[in-house]
């Protein structure tokens, strides 16, 4: 199974986000939005985690370029 990109899950929970702000629904029907969004989000957050991680290294590894520079 393919991994959707950050944008694509992006889309996605606000899809579901506006759905429930705009459209009467039931309790399950909530619950199962819900519990959909916080899935999706679960996912963005791994997705951004792995790019500060990837950040710091890069901006780490610059840096200490630099300081060897001097």
């Amino acid at each position: 199974m393919m991994e959707e990109s950050f944008e694509t899950l992006y889309n996605k929970l606000k899809y579901i986000v506006d759905e429930m702000e705009k459209k009467p629904l039931s309790l399950e029907e909530n619950l199962k939005k819900y519990e959909e969004g916080m899935n999706i989000s679960t996912e963005l957050y791994k997705i951004l985690s792995e790019a500060e991680a990837k950040i710091k290294i890069l901006k780490e590894g610059k840096e200490s370029n630099f300081d060897e520079g001097k």
